[in-house]
């Protein structure tokens, strides 16, 4: 069984950095600064809606912040207790892998800082700001074996429920607790802890 990760929000903390990079940027690049921590409850859509964003602009928008997360990389720091619950399920017989839309170049530099990087088999980076769904279907058919994702975000839970994938969402990332939970009930865990938990209570056995 291979158990999919998602990166922002989930193992990698870039919520600070990634919310200051685009409200600097906001003037220059023509959209409304957005107060991410007080809209924890609103989705990626609503959000860009807010910004005043059209779709158009997302696939270039991204571009320019990928680059801007690479040289800031660096700053980039797990999570509590994220390295060791990635060697845990390693140790236990799970395969690992992750699906970001992140770069290559800042999910490379994060596994290295944290010596992690022999312990994923399967990494997609880079993928669409709505690709996810169609990269887990990628993901299923080439690795031939069931999932489980690990998420933070309303858009992780779609994405899943579409392709009919589990989903653990984690709390420590982009959406609340309550958005979560409410769409994703009792698969919510506030804690690395929990995450091991979940996996084992719902029948995700290596």
């Amino acid at each position: 069984m291979y158990i999919i990760f998602d990166f922002d929000g989930t193992l990698a903390d870039t919520f600070a950095l990634g919310s200051a990079l685009i409200n600097e940027y906001a003037d220059r690049l023509g959209y409304k600064q957005i107060d991410f921590a007080a809209n924890k409850d609103k989705s990626a859509r609503e959000l860009i809606k807010m910004s005043g964003v059209r779709f158009w602009q997302i696939p270039g928008l991204i571009r320019f912040f990928r680059q801007k997360s690479v040289e800031r990389a660096g700053e980039v720091k797990a999570f509590d207790g994220i390295p060791g619950l990635v060697r845990r399920l390693h140790d236990d017989g799970f395969l690992l892998g992750i699906i970001t839309t992140n770069s290559a170049q800042t999910v490379s530099k994060f596994l290295e800082k944290y010596s992690l990087t022999d312990f994923f088999s399967y990494i997609k980076p880079e993928i669409s700001l709505f690709g996810k769904r169609r990269a887990l279907r990628r993901a299923r058919r080439r690795l031939k074996t069931e999932i489980i994702y690990i998420g933070d975000e309303l858009r992780d839970i779609e994405a899943c429920r579409a392709v009919n994938i589990p989903i653990i969402s984690v709390s420590w990332g982009f959406n609340s607790t309550e958005i979560l939970d409410r769409n994703n009930p009792g698969m919510v865990a506030e804690d690395v802890d929990e995450v091991i938990q979940k996996i084992m209570s719902n029948g995700c056995r290596h």
